[in-house]
């Protein structure tokens, strides 16, 4: 019985080195992400939107984007208003839309 309680903590020892141990947090890390405007990313709607740059102008187009970006933000506020969504979910969706929009390459 010793021999078989001595085999099993040999094997416990020697399995232990596998184990990845998860990394120490720091006590001085911030919670907070320092969000940065990065270029956007390139989608299927890149090319339209460069092309748009061209016909209608920088300028025209930012505060046409500027305006879509508003109307969608208000309807995506609707929606949690009428069925209650809670105000952190609603920040999310509204962030979670912008990444897609990045995705898309509305954003370009």
């Amino acid at each position: 019985m010793t021999h078989l309680i001595r085999l099993v903590l040999v094997l416990l020892a020697c399995a232990s080195g596998f184990v990845v141990q998860a990394p120490i947090r720091s006590a001085t890390a911030s919670r907070a992400a320092v969000t940065t405007m990065g270029a956007a990313k390139d989608g299927p709607f890149t090319p339209i939107v460069l092309a748009a740059k061209v016909v209608l102008g920088e300028n025209l187009l930012q505060k046409l984007r500027g305006k879509g970006i508003a109307l969608h933000s208000q309807e995506i506020n609707k929606f949690c208003a009428e069925f209650g969504v809670p105000k952190k979910m609603n920040q999310a969706l509204i962030k979670k839309a912008k990444a897609v929009g990045s995705d898309l390459g509305f954003l370009s």
